[in-house]
């Protein structure tokens, strides 16, 4: 099992998963990811094209996805709660797994890579967030060694969301 960059060749895989994602949310009535905050073919092209989407592949197959994304989050900056130190951050967004993988412990690989990744950019903070009831995620986050700090709001409905952060 790897992590690799993203081609465009892999957007077909990597919006089926995303589709994947955004139904069995809707299942555990989440409201995260559903209508046009569901992660966009525009949205997953640009990551892939400032080079910071990343797949998760197992036996050849892409079974996870996620960006690691750089720069100063402007959500991020408006948190109630606090984040520790000032050093410059990447964040992680935009977490999916194929559905047949459910389960099996491969949100935290993911994560981990994405954390191998962030340390050889030479990266000391890394943050996330989900939904506050999203609990397998958030499951996910704090399995992967992640502390929470906060709330955060991005500006759509339902865009309430706990924020963790990781210091390497």
């Amino acid at each position: 099992m790897y992590l690799r960059k993203t081609t465009l060749d892999d957007l077909p895989r990597v919006l089926q998963i995303i589709d994947q994602a955004a139904a069995y949310l809707a299942e555990q009535g989440l409201p995260q990811w559903q209508g046009e905050q569901k992660p966009s073919k525009e949205r997953i092209i640009e990551d892939i094209e400032r080079q910071e989407s990343f797949v998760l592949i197992d036996e050849e197959d892409i079974v996870g996805t996620a960006a690691l994304v750089a720069g100063i989050d402007p959500v991020y900056t408006a948190i109630a709660g606090n984040w520790e130190g000032r050093e410059p951050y990447l964040s992680i967004h935009r977490v999916a797994l194929d559905q047949n993988v459910r389960g099996k412990r491969l949100g935290k690989r993911l994560i981990e890579h994405l954390l191998t990744v962030a340390a050889c950019q030479g990266m000391k903070d890394v943050r996330i967030d989900t939904f506050p009831t999203n609990h397998p995620m958030e499951k996910t986050i704090y399995s992967a060694g992640f502390h929470y700090c906060g709330m955060i709001e991005f500006p759509f409905p339902h865009g309430e969301r706990k924020a963790y952060q990781k210091l390497l």
